[in-house]
Formats: C-alpha cells, sequence, structure tokens
C-alpha cells in the first residue's frame, strides 16, 4: 500500500515556515500527530487520510517554491499509481 512521505510533508512544513504547532492549529490535528506524520510513524502514516494531506498541502502552498510543489503533486501522483 502506497503512503505520503512523512518526510517530504516535513519539508514542506518547514519551508513555508510554519513550526509543528503553528500548522498543527491551522490543519486542526494535534501536534503530536504532526510529529507523528513527520517520523512515519507506521501506525500513524498508514491511516493518514486525504483530508490531512489536502489540508497540509492548501496550509503550505503557497510558501513553497515551484520545485516544491511539483515534487508534492509528483507524490500524489504516484500515491494514486498514476
Amino acid at each position: 500500500m502506497a503512503h505520503f512521505s512523512g518526510k517530504e510533508l516535513r519539508s514542506l512544513r518547514k519551508e513555508a515556515g510554519f513550526t509543528q504547532k503553528a500548522l498543527a492549529e491551522k490543519i486542526g490535528i494535534s501536534r503530536e500527530t504532526v510529529v507523528a506524520i513527520e517520523n512515519e510513524h507506521p501506525k500513524t502514516i498508514d491511516s493518514l487520510s486525504l483530508e490531512v494531506v489536502n489540508a497540509w498541502w492548501l496550509a503550505c502552498r503557497k510558501s513553497v517554491s515551484e520545485s516544491s510543489q511539483l515534487s508534492f503533486k509528483a507524490q500524489i501522483l504516484k500515491f494514486f499509481g498514476m
């Protein structure tokens, strides 16, 4: 089963200038969940919902480079097997 990269999501968060706490508050999850996602905790990363990934992306996309945007979009396509 494909899953999203916690390392890629961490990179987006950092590039966008969010702390773990600030991003968690913005997208409606706990800071602990952000930590678990970024550290690719198996249970958390395997159950990561598309809603959380989408909220993460929406929060970060305007503040990251075009290269980071393309990398994230490639990860989405890979997740869906395209």
